[in-house]
């Protein structure tokens, strides 16, 4: 009988403390789960700059061909052949956006295949161009007006269209850039009342300073 009673006593007590805890735990009110806050680096600002003005020089692989003749001749291709070029400009960077302008001239004379008379002749443009620089290497795209001339016989036809291509370019120094560019202009103009066009395509090596 004593050791009954001794048990008894003992299971009061412990129904009498866990009551007692539980009535403390529900006075402290409900237990409320605060989200560790996550802390986000932010992202370093680049080290190379592409701002300001710069120049340099170009090497290119010219390719081609006429695209529009409404005088009855044919659409021959450009002979392969090398170009060489200038380029001048001026980039804004903002963060890692980085837009410009350029002036670019690639130079060459180039007949048409089978037209030994027939001469694509030099090439300017003015470009707009918008690109993302990864640190020292940025890619970038372009699009501008360009002039080029045809001759054909001895008669010159002025053409005027656009040019566009893509591009990329890698900080050697803080100042020295290497690059490689695809372009394409597309350039048309009338002469003796035909109208001639030529898509003129270059894969150009590119070397110059920033200023």
């Amino acid at each position: 009988m004593t050791k009954i009673l001794k048990l008894s006593l003992g299971s009061a007590a412990s129904v009498v403390a866990l009551v007692v805890a539980s009535g403390a735990a529900l006075a402290s009110g409900p237990v409320v789960y605060v989200e560790p806050e996550v802390m986000v680096a932010p992202m370093p600002a680049p080290s190379y700059s592409w701002d300001g003005f710069y120049g340099g020089l170009s090497i290119s692989a010219l390719s081609g061909q006429i695209n529009e003749n409404t005088g009855g001749g044919l659409f021959p291709d450009l002979e392969s052949d090398s170009a060489f070029g200038g380029f001048v400009g001026y980039n804004w960077q903002r963060g890692n956006m980085v837009f410009g302008a350029e002036l670019a001239y690639t130079s060459f004379n180039t007949p048409y295949v089978g037209f030994p008379n027939s001469l694509q002749e030099n090439a300017l443009e003015l470009r707009a161009r918008a690109g993302y620089a990864f640190d020292r290497v940025m890619v970038y795209g372009f699009v501008g007006a360009a002039r080029s001339t045809l001759t054909d016989v001895g008669v010159e036809v002025r053409q005027t269209g656009v040019s566009y291509g893509l591009g990329m370019q890698a900080l050697v120094t803080q100042s020295m850039f290497v690059g490689v560019e695809l372009a394409r202009r597309d350039v048309s103009g009338d002469a003796l009342g035909f109208t001639a066009g030529s898509d003129i395509d270059t894969v150009s090596l590119r070397a110059g300073f920033q200023f």
